[in-house]
Parts: C-alpha cells; sequence; structure tokens
C-alpha cells in the first residue's frame, strides 16, 4: 500500500490520477421530506397554518346542535445559513499540478455541502428528548457489545407496535426509520434468535434493510449522538463518555424540507493584485431549513448504556 505524506508530486513525477474520497454520502432519505409549499416561502423562512378539528361526532342527538368555530394555529420556521469552510489556493500551485486543481476544489466543497447537510437534516429530525405519544425515544435492550446494548428484533418490534401506532399516524406508507450501521449489524447478529425476520425486507442484491413491516427503512453511517441523560446532542458534538449512537424515525408528512440556490463564492487570482503567488478562495454558501412542521411523529432508538 503506497505511503501518504503531506505535499503534492509536481508535474514531472505526477500519475495522474486522484484518489478516490473515502467518505460515505448517503442523503437518499432527503428525497423523501416535502419541500415546502412555495406560496408559504417568505424571505426569512416558511409559514404553516394548520385548523384544529374539533368535530364532535353523537349519536342519537336529543337536542339541537351549537355551531361551533373552526380555529387555528400558525407557525413560522426560519432560514440556517448553510455554508462550507473556505479553501484558498494560489496560481503557482495551478501551474504545478498537472490535474485540475481548481475543479478538485469545488468538488471537495459540494461533497461536503451534501454531507453538512446529510448530518443537519438528520439532527433537525431527531426529537430532542421523549415525548410520550408524540415522540417516542426508547433504549435497545439486547446484549452489551463495545460499551453498548445491541438493538434487537424485540427492540425494532417495540418501537413499532407498542410506540408508533399509538401515534395513529394518517398514512402509514410515509414512516420511515434512518438505521444506524450499528444497528443494522445488531439485526443481522439477532437473527440466530428468532424466526420472524421474514418481516424484515431485505434486498438480496446489496444486502441492505429495506422494510420492517410498513417501517421503510434507510441506512446511513453516522446518526444523531444521544447523551446518558436521553437528550440529543447538538450537531457537531463530539462523542463523549455515555454518548450513544440512534436511529431515528420521521413521518414524512409532518417535516418539511427547502435549500435555496447554493451558491459559489469565489475569491479570484486576477483580483489579487498584492501577492507575490497570487491567491484565490473558495466556499459554497446557502439558507436553507429542515424541520417538524408539528412536534408529533418522530422518533428515535438509542443504543442503551451497560449497567454499571
Amino acid at each position: 500500500m503506497a505511503e501518504l505524506i503531506d505535499g503534492e508530486w509536481l508535474r514531472t513525477y505526477v500519475d495522474p490520477q486522484l484518489l478516490e474520497d473515502f467518505q460515505n454520502v448517503n442523503d437518499s432519505f432527503i428525497a423523501t421530506l416535502p419541500r415546502a409549499n412555495k406560496a408559504a416561502i417568505d424571505a426569512e423562512g416558511i409559514k404553516f397554518q394548520k385548523l384544529i378539528n374539533n368535530v364532535g361526532f353523537v349519536v342519537n342527538a336529543t337536542e339541537d346542535f351549537e355551531p361551533l368555530k373552526m380555529t387555528g394555529q400558525k407557525g413560522f420556521i426560519g432560514y440556517d445559513k448553510l455554508d462550507t469552510t473556505p479553501t484558498s489556493y494560489t496560481d503557482a500551485e495551478l501551474r504545478a499540478m498537472v490535474y485540475d486543481k481548481e475543479a478538485t476544489i469545488r468538488k471537495a466543497h459540494t461533497t461536503s455541502f451534501r454531507i453538512g447537510v446529510r448530518r443537519y437534516c438528520m439532527n433537525k429530525l431527531a426529537p430532542k428528548k421523549h415525548v410520550a405519544d408524540k415522540m417516542p425515544v426508547i433504549r435497545t435492550t439486547g446484549e452489551v457489545f463495545k460499551g453498548r446494548k445491541r438493538m434487537t428484533y424485540a427492540d425494532l418490534n417495540t418501537f413499532l407496535f407498542e410506540e408508533l401506532v399509538s401515534l395513529n399516524l394518517t398514512d402509514p406508507d410515509q414512516q420511515y426509520l434512518i438505521l444506524s450501521n450499528e444497528h443494522k449489524a445488531d439485526l443481522i447478529h439477532d437473527r440466530a434468535s428468532t424466526n420472524n425476520y421474514r418481516d424484515l425486507e431485505v434486498d438480496k442484491n446489496t444486502g441492505a434493510l429495506k422494510r420492517f413491516f410498513n417501517l421503510q427503512i434507510f441506512e446511513n453511517t453516522e446518526t444523531p449522538l444521544y447523551g446518558a441523560n436521553d437528550e440529543l446532542k447538538s450537531l457537531g458534538s463530539v462523542k463523549a463518555a455515555g454518548d450513544q449512537g440512534s436511529s431515528v424515525f420521521y413521518y414524512a408528512p409532518n417535516s418539511v424540507y427547502h435549500i435555496e440556490s447554493v451558491l459559489s463564492l469565489i475569491k479570484e487570482l486576477k483580483t489579487d493584485t498584492r501577492s507575490a503567488d497570487p491567491t484565490a478562495e473558495y466556499r459554497t454558501h446557502s439558507y436553507g431549513l429542515c424541520d417538524k412542521r408539528q412536534e408529533i411523529g418522530f422518533g428515535a432508538i438509542v443504543s442503551g448504556n451497560p449497567t454499571p
């Protein structure tokens, strides 16, 4: 295996082939998130309205009815600024490289932006903490493995048929679970302990877990962290003692996703009149949001901590 060290080969010695970036950009779940209605998009965010259902039902009425007004509620979700960190490069670097370094830098920013948006969306969809009958957060109960309790088939069964069913969500085909790699490995490991794995649909060609009854599954390499206090860690938190990864559930109709046009911000070489080696800078920038329309229909299965 070639040993990688800091620096870049100049034109004379380089094999004109770049090593592939090993980071996985698995953001396919974003395609299921509803886009905002254009009429609701404001310069500062997205506006929502909801009618409160107060319609009753009466059997064998004996008195005249008194009509009620159906009142509404309004909500607003503001934009977040989404940026990659700037990269600088000089004309000397561009002249010396046999490959198109400028194009490669832009591609790296695109990749980093997608990874960043993926992490951002998962953290926004994950509930901050357990809310009974609205946003369930449960812990796995399996055997201890590498400092956490494994997810079992029984945990997945409990989450779907005890926690999610009680939410009484309207459309069962719009329920999604972003399954962490750890939890996928746990479920495969747990096969030997149950005969009911016919309920868990596996893609025979890729090995991906696709569905558990009506719960559609996406897989991801990294998912939000929860602390030992069962509360969601902030985006970008470094894993500390007692923190555990999660698999995140969301009911698509109760979520919203919108990204404004992504801008390529460029400080061009020709604008640098002072440097001995004129320097350019590049980053991507946008406004966007991913959030819950209302605080119901989201959940998480978090790896349990070993008993002290």
